[in-house]
C-alpha cells in the first residue's frame, strides 16, 4: 500500500497588522495546533512561504479532508 506524504504548510500569526511566520509543518501538525485568533496557514498545495494563499483552520481542514476522499478513490479504483 502507497503511503499518502503529508503537505508541508507555513503557520502564520498577525502580530501588529503583519503576518509573522510561527513555522513549517505537515498539515495534521497544524490542524493539531492550538487554536490562536488571527492564525493561518498557507495552502498545502503551494509553495509554503512563498504564497499569499492564507487558509483559516477550517478551510485546511476542508482541504485535507477533500484531498483525503480523493485519494481513498483512487485507491479503490
Amino acid at each position: 500500500m502507497k503511503k499518502t506524504k503529508k503537505k508541508i504548510v507555513e503557520a502564520t500569526v498577525k502580530v501588529d497588522g503583519k503576518r509573522v511566520p510561527v513555522g513549517l509543518m505537515n498539515t495534521k501538525q497544524a490542524l493539531d495546533m492550538p487554536a490562536e485568533q488571527g492564525m493561518k496557514f498557507s495552502h498545502p498545495d503551494k509553495k509554503p512561504g512563498e504564497t499569499g494563499v492564507l487558509l483559516s483552520r477550517e478551510e485546511l481542514h476542508k482541504v485535507v479532508k477533500k484531498r483525503a476522499s480523493v485519494d481513498t478513490s483512487k485507491r479503490s479504483t
